[in-house]
């Protein structure tokens, strides 16, 4: 701090003079100040503080975020976490191997990825290999965004490699705003710079996890190409990342130059049926055991049924498990009767956490929310209404297929992939090449899209998608009526949209016929009883194209008699029986 001091100077008339005579003169004193400046020397700032201050210490699996949230069961994810452990203490023994020096864990929503990750940090961790982590959130302030990476990835580094502390914090020193700059600057000044001093032996895994989570996805390319950087020569930093198939992320991944150096690891493909029974069975017993109502819980509940059937509607996601049991492990209210509200979710009460997951996936910005909802209903319907009747892998690569849903609803080329296209966290998009179709990852997703009070706007009922399903039919089947051909045609070569179209047309009479109708009765009894035998692809199949003609002039006269005006105001008013 400046601290003045002012001192006066005395002023004397003619100091010294002699022989001075004035006469009748007016005088005046000049009084001047002097003021002495004495400067404090600046406080000392200690870099580490700096970089302290712009880290994230709840991006760290050892955080207290990380000690409150859900963990692995014992026993569970043991192969998915062996893979990634055994990949990172194999590259971290050779760290010159030319293997791939990325692994990608991506899996849908609610699988359990960082439960998985965070496994994997501390092992790495206690093998000596962790070089430093980030577990991005959207649910802890400041963890969706990139800003304290850099910061927190170099406070990592200088505890595990000591000999980087020295550069790092001269660095600082030099440039106390360093964490005000870009954060390829700072990743290029405080450690790029550095790989000198890092001994060959140093730990080199870095491990980041919920990728999809930094919100910002101009931030998400800017960090894939700095993790880029640390990863190839002379770098030789190996990563381990997990997210959700965000379409950015698997666009980066699928391409150069990020291809060429990544492994991937999808956790859909792991068994997991089998660990979320015994999960679910030993829950239920400690509920048993333990709440305040044990005396009036029967000793066998909830049974074998109810085990499996949870199991099942789990598909794999553990979201959906561990939902359940937070939701029924309440000492207020009587296990037994929350499990009956969670068998009968239609108020979706016991899935609040769920539901607010799905609301975030389902809302992708700039999206078409009108055509995603109808796309996301017809799948559900084509997939639930065709197994009984037919050949469910024919349907499913030929109308569930991207291309196939855009020619079925006449959309434009591309529509359906480009709509569904942020939703890969819970639907897989012609990525599985032995089901390559689109399909839900979740059994939870359609329970919630078939729920009005928690799906709000995406709630569509299943009447309004048999009116659509079979209104496309009709513009489909009036398609082919104007190409229709004399010949007595082999059905195995009706182009698979009409095809579809019929069997599906069919399937709707044979369900929802006007009774007092004969003209066609023979028609729908024999259909509806070849499809429970047989399937409809194979009666139809049957079928010679002559006869289908008879038949659908038989269909379209009902159609057009007064009985039967309009199959569309028809299937409208009618309550449609469940199956």
């Amino acid at each position: 701090m400046a601290h003045p001091r002012a001192t006066a100077a005395k002023t004397a008339f003619f100091t010294n003079a002699q022989d001075v005579n004035i006469h009748g003169s007016n005088f005046t004193t000049h009084q001047t100040t002097t003021t002495t400046i004495i400067q404090s020397p600046a406080p000392i700032v200690d870099p580490l503080d700096i970089l302290h201050q712009h880290r994230a210490v709840e991006a760290s699996h050892t955080s207290n975020t990380a000690a409150s949230a859900p963990k692995c069961k014992p026993g569970t994810r043991v192969k998915a976490i062996a893979d990634l452990t055994t990949w990172a203490k194999e590259l971290a023994a050779d760290p010159s191997s030319s293997g791939k020096s990325v692994l990608w864990l991506r899996g849908p929503a609610g699988a359990g990825k960082t439960c998985i990750m965070r496994v994997v940090a501390r092992i790495c961790r206690q093998d000596g290999v962790l070089v430093g982590d980030y577990f991005f959130s959207t649910r802890v302030p400041g963890l969706d965004d990139a800003g304290p990476f850099a910061a927190t990835i170099v406070s990592h580094l200088i505890t595990v490699i000591p000999a980087l502390d020295h550069p790092v914090r001269e660095t600082i020193r030099l440039n106390p705003k360093i964490f005000e700059q870009s954060l390829e600057f700072q990743m290029e000044e405080l450690i790029l710079k550095h790989i000198a001093s890092i001994p060959s032996q140093a730990p080199r895994i870095l491990v980041v996890d919920g990728f999809d989570e930094c919100r910002d996805q101009t931030q998400r390319a800017r960090l894939l190409h700095l993790l880029y950087s640390l990863v190839t020569p002379p770098h030789s930093f190996r990563v381990i990342m997990a997210s959700r198939p965000e379409y950015d992320i698997r666009t980066a991944f699928n391409q150069a130059p990020l291809k060429s150096i990544t492994k991937i690891l999808r956790l859909e493909e792991y068994e997991v049926s089998g660990e979320i029974y015994q999960y679910l069975s030993d829950e239920f017993a400690r509920i048993r055991e333990n709440h305040p109502a044990k005396q009036s819980i029967p000793s066998d509940w909830p049974g074998e049924a109810t085990l499996r059937a949870l199991t099942d509607k789990s598909s794999g996601i553990w979201a959906y498990p561990s939902t359940v049991i937070k939701y029924v492990d309440n000492p207020r209210r009587h296990p037994v009767e929350l499990l009956g509200d969670v068998l009968d979710a239609s108020s979706g009460r016991p899935f609040a956490e769920l539901d607010a997951l799905y609301k975030i996936i389902l809302n992708p910005p700039d999206i078409d929310i009108l055509l995603m909802k109808r796309l996301l209903h017809v799948i559900i319907e084509i997939t639930r209404t065709l197994p009984r009747y037919g050949n469910e892998e024919w349907v499913a690569q030929q109308i569930l297929s991207a291309p196939g849903l855009d020619e079925f609803l006449s959309l434009g080329k591309g529509m359906t992939e480009t709509t569904l296209c942020d939703l890969h966290s819970v639907l897989s998009v012609a990525e599985d090449v032995n089901r390559p179709w689109i399909y839900f990852h979740h059994k939870s997703l359609e329970d919630y899209l078939c729920s009005p009070e928690r799906a709000g706007d995406l709630y569509q009922s299943q009447q309004d998608t048999h009116f659509d399903i079979l209104t496309v039919c009709i513009h489909n089947l009036k398609l082919w009526n104007r190409k229709l051909v004399s010949s007595d045609a082999d059905f195995q070569t009706v182009d698979p949209i009409l095809k579809y179209s019929i069997v599906w047309r069919c399937f709707a009479f044979a369900r929802w016929r006007p009774p007092e109708q004969d003209v066609f009765k023979d028609f729908v009894n024999s259909f509806h009883d070849a499809m429970c035998k047989e399937g409809a692809e194979c009666w139809v199949s049957s079928m010679s194209f002559r006869r289908m003609l008879e038949y659908r002039g038989k269909l379209e006269g009902a159609i057009d008699s007064h009985i039967y005006a309009s199959p569309v105001q028809r299937l409208k008013s009618t309550t449609l029986p469940q199956y």
